[in-house]
């Protein structure tokens, strides 16, 4: 089979994988069970060069193979029931997709980069992993009017991305959109973004922004500062929730969320306006409530 050397490609089978990715594959895959998505992405140079990589979707569990300087192919991998979280960024055309995954008390992390003009596979892959993580809730949801007048009056770019990083078959219970948040000399305390809440996952938005130039902020005259927009969007299945809480700290709102798996768990925070702290926080009781019944 023919591998794109700049952008990823998806497989049919493991058969279709070059070496040393399809050893690797044989050897570390469950027996038996179905493959539902093999992507390989080619290296990818930008500061530094990041490896090959081949991610495999079962129906259970995930696969990175990543290729090694000595020409083998290192493995990490987990049942869904150890993953944590997943967080998709895309700046330029950077894109990047981290699995948040712990075992024996440890939060792990696997990282994929690739070429951001391909990245609708990955956000299969990550369709895919939630719907393992909580088929229960899993469905077939559109899009009706009562959830895309939630976005009606937010910013474009974010409203894009709300619209295209929506979880496949969710409704909205609450959705949230703040401004970036600036110090006395206008530097950024916390970036642009948004809070989705559905049945089955939050959705954390936030806009992120790199410099072009190598020399840290503080080094650059003003002239050379030129900022390259993006965003991160972090994907938290609700069954791995344990508890969140809403404080205040300085001129911020901040959102604390404890997640655990089967081994382990991780904190994330979510920092926004403090303006919007109650806003948030009733958002994330409807998340409370619609577990409270999803249990009933």
């Amino acid at each position: 089979m023919e591998i794109d050397t700049r952008f990823p490609t998806k497989f049919s089978t493991v058969s279709d994988a070059p070496e040393p990715f399809q050893s690797a594959l044989v050897k570390n895959l469950p027996s038996g069970e179905p493959v539902r998505l093999l992507v390989h992405a080619p290296a990818f140079a930008t500061e530094e060069k990041s490896p090959a990589t081949v991610l495999a979707v079962t129906n259970n569990s995930w696969l990175l193979a990543s290729e090694t300087e000595d020409g083998g192919a290192a493995v990490e991998k987990s049942n869904f029931s150890d993953v944590l979280f997943l967080e998709l960024k895309s700046i330029l055309l950077l894109g990047q997709l981290r699995i948040s995954f712990a075992t024996v008390d440890k939060a792990h992390s696997a990282t994929i980069r690739f070429e951001t003009v391909e990245d609708e596979v990955y956000r299969e892959a990550i369709d895919l992993i939630l719907a393992g993580i909580d088929p229960a809730l899993t469905g077939a949801a559109e899009k009706g009017r009562s959830e895309t007048s939630m976005l009606e009056g937010w910013p474009m770019k974010i409203r894009n991305e709300a619209q295209r990083y929506w979880p496949m078959g969710q409704r909205f219970l609450a959705a949230i959109q703040w401004p970036a948040v600036l110090g006395g000399s206008q530097e950024e305390l916390a970036p642009a973004g948004a809070l989705l809440v559905t049945e089955r996952e939050l959705v954390v938005i936030s806009e992120e922004r790199e410099f072009a130039a190598e020399r840290p902020p503080e080094a650059r005259p003003a002239e050379e500062t030129k900022a390259i927009f993006g965003g991160i969007i972090t994907f938290v299945p609700r069954v791995r929730l344990k508890d969140f809480s809403v404080s205040h700290r300085e001129s911020l709102g901040v959102l604390a969320l404890q997640v655990n798996g089967a081994h382990g768990g991780e904190k994330l925070e979510v920092t926004f306006p403090s303006g919007d702290e109650k806003a948030v926080s009733n958002a994330m009781e409807q998340m409370s409530l619609s577990r409270g019944s999803a249990k009933q």
